[in-house]
């Protein structure tokens, strides 16, 4: 899948989300940016995408960027209504592309509802389910 992200963006969001270690826990473990939204909603993925700025497009490409990463790297999976989605990674990114709203206001009726509430909308494709230590899966929406 083609990102419309910049060469540079995509290397900052990789930098800044899964290269750079920002603390090391007492048990010496690393702790890098993704880290800081594990176990969040997928909302906490939407939060990270600022990195590229304020741009709405420019935040989704951002946000679909860390969401394909982190399922590749099997750091979590995808579900729908507490079942794991089993279709490819490519598909389910595609998902979100395809029921993405136009704008960041996609509640006309409401104009204050702030865009993250999408994310717990029957039109938003998945939630996220992260990988456990034990190798189980938790659902976080």
């Amino acid at each position: 899948m083609k990102s419309n992200l910049s060469n540079a963006e995509v290397n900052n969001l990789r930098s800044e989300l899964f290269d750079t270690v920002y603390e090391t826990m007492n048990n010496g473990a690393l702790i890098h940016g993704i880290d800081y939204v594990e176990g969040h909603s997928i909302a906490g993925i939407w939060h990270s995408s600022n990195r590229v700025g304020d741009d709405f497009l420019k935040r989704r490409e951002a946000f679909l960027w860390i969401l394909e990463h982190l399922l590749k790297q099997g750091r979590i999976k995808l579900h729908k209504n507490g079942l794991i989605l089993e279709s490819s990674i490519e598909d389910q990114i595609d998902a979100f592309r395809r029921a993405w709203p136009n704008s960041d206001k996609p509640y006309p009726n409401h104009p204050d509802a702030d865009f993250y509430l999408w994310f717990f909308d029957p039109e938003c494709p998945a939630g996220i389910a992260w990988r456990q230590e034990d190798g189980s899966f938790e659902i976080a929406d």
